[in-house]
């Protein structure tokens, strides 16, 4: 479970912003927040960023993707001479030269952990773990550079640190290194990192957690098809043909992002006509359409109903640039009910969004601490904020406010038919 994550000096945000997914003491739609045996806040299921075009919110989850791109791959995929490939604020020459900064704090079984790193083009600047089985703060390891490379190993700490301090790279994260080095303590941190997370960054094409065929599993399938179903798409079955392929074995949303990019014209792809969805026909009769013949709303939908619903029973945490690409208002409103629901989230999964959706504002699915805004200052720099940060009332119309300025995050276009007036 992620309680919260932070970022400065990454791409439009240049000084630290962070996102909190701690409930606030607010009343409204108490039933929707998940408690957590030995944490005293209560924690939100989902947040939805708004913002203007160009504001930073794809930049907000770029920035945690980032942070475990680096904690999954620094070690495995760098080398020695490669550097940091980070993308920090380029619109401050001085902050241009400046370290990024990362880190959260997150729940692996019931025990808060605290994680973060500091990295510039050449190398990490400093890296920490801290665990918290108690209120008391456990220090796992502390790294720091200054002139020369230090490590500091907790008493908390067991296994051969320092065997994989001497393996671990300049622009590698000691963290990476020890789970590819077996460290038992650590791989456990690093495998909830790989486990417990899905992104779609680009409605198109930014899957990167995709491993199972959902469709193929019974328990999945049901309420994905009843859910298309109700979303009026005509779906009313799914099969998978074709078995010598082994789609349980693939990825299939290697089959959908074929799909989207080729049309249902390319004869090319053979695990393109694995997957095939049953519609009624006139007739009455059930025939099977390619995944190419879908539309591209549909193809979206149910690209994200499998990691939804499994993040449902798995307390997984899932990412999701422009949840309304593609997706009826209604549609997003009742995934974020099934989110905020502790009836069907029995998992504590978790959803952070961005969107331009308003009518998710109307005060029936999100609470004040879900609703946050991005805004950019005259220097261009992204800055965050909640909703609870600016003084509302329960009462008040959100969706109104936030569409007439009140909150920022929109943005202020003036007359434009003045750029077409004729003299």
């Amino acid at each position: 479970m992620l309680l919260r994550f932070g970022v400065s000096n990454y791409r439009s945000i240049s000084d630290y912003q962070e996102v909190l997914l701690a409930a606030s003491s607010s009343k409204e739609h108490q039933a929707q927040v998940i408690s957590v045996k030995g944490l005293d806040a209560k924690i939100l299921p989902a947040i939805g960023i708004y913002g203007a075009n160009a504001s930073g919110k794809s930049n907000v989850l770029q920035a945690f993707a980032f942070m475990r791109r680096m904690l999954l791959k620094s070690h495995a995929n760098g080398s020695a001479t490669g550097g940091i490939a980070r993308t920090p604020f380029q619109l401050d020459p001085e902050v241009l030269k400046q370290p990024s900064h990362f880190d959260c704090d997150v729940l692996i079984d019931k025990v808060r952990y605290h994680y973060g790193f500091v990295v510039d083009d050449d190398r990490v600047r400093e890296e920490w773990l801290y665990a918290y089985p108690s209120k008391h703060r456990q220090v796992w390891f502390h790294r720091q550079y200054n002139e020369e490379p230090t490590f500091y190993f907790g008493k908390f700490l067991k296994g051969k640190n320092k065997t994989i301090e001497a393996l671990t790279r300049d622009n590698s994260l000691f963290l990476s290194a020890a789970a590819q080095n077996n460290h038992q303590q650590l791989s456990k941190i690093y495998r909830y990192f790989e486990e417990n997370y899905f992104f779609r960054l680009n409605a198109e094409h930014g899957f990167e957690h995709f491993e199972t065929s959902y469709l193929d599993n019974g328990m999945m399938k049901t309420p994905i098809i009843e859910f298309l179903k109700r979303a009026d798409t005509g779906i009313i079955d799914a099969r998978i043909e074709n078995r010598e392929i082994a789609v349980t074995d693939k990825s299939i949303i290697e089959t959908i992002r074929y799909a989207l990019e080729k049309g249902s014209d390319s004869q090319n792809a053979n695990v393109n006509d694995t997957l095939r969805f049953g519609h009624q026909s006139i007739g009455g009769k059930e025939i099977f359409l390619k995944l190419g013949d879908e539309s591209r709303g549909t193809l979206q939908l149910l690209t994200l109903l499998g990691p939804l619903f499994e993040a449902l029973d798995n307390e997984k945490v899932i990412f999701i640039d422009e949840l309304d690409t593609s997706m009826h208002s209604l549609l997003s409103l009742q995934l974020l009910k099934l989110l905020n629901s502790p009836t069907s989230n029995k998992g504590g999964a978790q959803l952070i969004f961005t969107t331009h959706d308003t009518n998710l504002l109307d005060g029936t699915v999100l609470r004040g601490d879900q609703i946050w805004f991005t805004e950019k200052d005259k220097k261009g720099a992204t800055h965050l904020y909640p909703l609870t940060d600016i003084r509302t009332r329960n009462t008040d119309n959100f969706e109104k406010g936030y569409l007439q300025g009140h909150f920022g995050g929109i943005p202020f276009l003036g007359g434009l038919e003045v750029l077409f007036a004729r003299s």
